[in-house]
């Protein structure tokens, strides 16, 4: 019983020494999420501010490849633990040096799409609107319910490298997220 006590005492600490905090100005923050219908289409428009933590844009720079992942979700309002997921946009784009060129290659990993930037404020700066991206079929929607949108942003830890998808358990500065924003339809 007393080792359980001082190995959670100690889990406690190291967690609280080696989780660095970010900054007030870093992270990532959903700001806008607006939907209209277009022939007979819900279609979202979403406005994500990207502001890495030093070690992030530092990984980057010296040739990490990262992932980042944008996810629009549509859900009826229910009475049920879990709301019902309607439909769900995802987007990912994957970022990269390129030394060679002393570019930052941005792949849009759905299309496949690629396009090289002087700078990674370039690279996010592109990467931060979405329009018109189609959601769902008005079809779907029953006039009498309640809906809402809700969207994320992140970095996708989980495909960093080994080394660093170990810090990203560690420490908040590696695994960036807007967290879940909510917005009535």
């Amino acid at each position: 019983m007393r080792l359980q006590a001082s190995f959670s005492l100690f889990f406690i600490i190291v967690s609280i020494l080696f989780t660095a905090p970010l900054h007030a100005d870093d992270g990532i923050m959903v700001r806008e999420l607006s939907s209209k219908v277009l022939d007979k289409k819900i279609r979202v428009n979403c406005e994500v501010e990207y502001k890495l933590d030093d070690r992030v844009k530092e990984a980057l720079r010296n040739g990490i490849a990262m992932s980042f992942i944008l996810e629009i979700e549509l859900r009826e309002e229910s009475d049920y633990w879990v709301d019902p997921l309607l439909s769900q946009l995802k987007r990912e784009f994957r970022v990269k040096y390129h030394a060679l060129s002393n570019q930052f290659v941005m792949v849009e990993m759905g299309s496949h799409k690629e396009r090289t930037f002087p700078d990674l404020y370039s690279a996010f700066y592109y990467q931060r609107k979405i329009r018109n991206a189609e959601l769902a079929s008005l079809d779907m929607l029953d006039l009498e319910h309640e809906y809402y949108f809700r969207a994320r942003a992140r970095l996708a830890s989980e495909r960093l490298p080994l080394p660093l998808r170990i810090k990203s358990y560690i420490s908040t500065g590696w695994r960036p997220s807007s967290g879940w924003t909510v917005w009535p339809m």
